[in-house]
């Protein structure tokens, strides 16, 4: 298990290598922040290759050592050789016992356990009919609400980007959707700073929702963050208040959060422009 481990740092360290440019500050932030929460690099080649890409974003002097074999490494980080014996490795192949040992093993085991394999067979058809009858029952109750507060399609803008500099250029094409003839008040709220990959999702797409899904490799493209225009938005209708907030960044590609997406979801931001 141990060997398994080491290995699949090894290639880790080889894949970011390849894939990263370090001398990015935010790039190694962003490799730091998700090692953080996963702990992939734990042995002594792990820690050492964390300090290394830390010192180049740093700009602190740094050996051209191999973190891994010691050579010289072009790129200050890991060599050639061991990027292209890593990198061509058969890891994936090597992870776990044979298939063949694997189906020995439960051959011998089903053998031993015929008895007791019948008795879950009937258990788990019995339960997969009560799961066939509550699935039916949560269907009509789902069909039944939706028919009461049917849910409405995200709101997106038919409106083209178009690139802004400016608090003022920012808000002209927030009012092209927003106009304030119809009763909206859009107004300049603060600069912040928000994730690029939320303005690279389709119109229409909840950015959380998508968040949820993103695998480890794309999460360093999504989440760096860049300057945005956040401004706030009102309307009333038949006296009652309706309230969110829109971001820009510099693309002029919008997020909207509030009443003006999906009327549900309304701690979301949505991709609209």
């Amino acid at each position: 298990m141990a060997d398994d481990k080491l290995r699949q740092e090894l290639f880790y360290m080889v894949r970011l290598t390849s894939k990263y440019d370090f001398s990015k500050m935010e790039v190694v932030e962003g490799i730091l922040r998700l090692e953080s929460e996963r702990q992939i690099l734990g042995s002594v080649f792990g820690k050492r290759f964390k300090a290394r890409i830390f010192d180049i974003a740093a700009s602190v002097n740094t050996d051209d050592s191999c973190v891994i074999c010691g050579q010289t490494a072009f790129n200050k980080v890991i060599c050639n050789h061991c990027m292209e014996t890593i990198g061509g490795s058969e890891y994936a192949k090597s992870k776990a016992p044979s298939i063949k040992e694997q189906k020995s093993r439960k051959a011998v085991s089903i053998t031993k356990l015929g008895f007791i394999k019948n008795i879950l067979k009937t258990l788990c058809i019995v339960c997969l009919v009560v799961i066939l009858f509550f699935q039916i029952w949560v269907l009509s109750l789902w069909i039944n609400i939706n028919k009461e507060q049917p849910i409405e399609e995200a709101r997106v803008s038919q409106i083209s980007t178009s690139p802004v500099a400016s608090e003022t250029e920012a808000y002209n094409q927030l009012i092209l959707d927003f106009p304030e003839d119809e009763g909206y008040t859009v107004s300049f709220s603060r600069m912040d700073r928000d994730y690029v990959g939320r303005f690279l999702l389709s119109p229409g797409d909840c950015c959380e929702d998508v968040e949820e899904e993103l695998t480890d490799e794309e999460r360093y493209d999504y989440f760096f963050s860049e300057d945005v225009y956040v401004f706030s938005i009102s309307y009333y209708e038949n006296y009652v208040p309706k309230i969110g907030i829109a971001e820009i960044n510099s693309d002029g590609a919008i997020i909207i959060m509030g009443v003006f997406n999906d009327g549900r979801k309304t701690n979301c931001h949505y991709k609209f422009r």
